[in-house]
């Protein structure tokens, strides 16, 4: 798999999973599977562990080494992490905002990623935390967003 992302965007996406106050077990579930299909492992994987018990503050996150690519791919992440229990509160709206402007990234190519994130959660499984399929997510944010996209790893 072509998705790699920085610990950052791991801690990013459990800010947004905070913002209601608590992370139930099925988001730090779904946020420590990603993490590791992304890439992570070892010590920036503990630290997303502990970002799953404890929550980290999304404005002092130093996100400047995120591209476009990585940030349409964590925006993907953080709305279907945020969906996982069934709703969107306001508190995960506002943080979904604070990252797009964290980001800079124009708010068309955001809101692509989280239709790509859609999609794929409509997909069979794709609703649940142990099936989603981050290979289909990052095969659809290709398409929908191919200036952002990098070229697929070769291998």
């Amino acid at each position: 798999m072509a998705l790699k992302l920085p610990r950052e965007a791991f801690l990013a996406i459990a800010a947004v999973g905070w913002s209601d106050g608590w992370m139930r077990k099925k988001e730090a579930a779904g946020l420590l599977r990603a993490a590791r299909v992304c890439g992570l492992d070892g010590a920036d994987l503990a630290e997303v562990e502990a970002a799953a018990a404890k929550a980290p503050s999304l404005e002092t996150l130093d996100l400047s080494g995120v591209g476009a690519w990585e940030a349409a791919v964590t925006y993907a992440i953080a709305v279907w992490l945020a969906k996982l229990d069934g709703v969107v509160n306001a508190e995960e709206l506002a943080n979904l905002r604070t990252l797009r402007d964290r980001f800079g990234v124009p708010q068309p190519k955001l809101d692509a990623a989280a239709s790509a994130a859609f999609d794929v959660t409509c997909l069979p499984g794709g609703a649940s935390v142990d099936s989603f399929d981050f290979e289909a997510l990052e095969a659809r944010l290709r398409e929908k967003l191919p200036a952002l996209s990098v070229p697929p790893a070769a291998g």
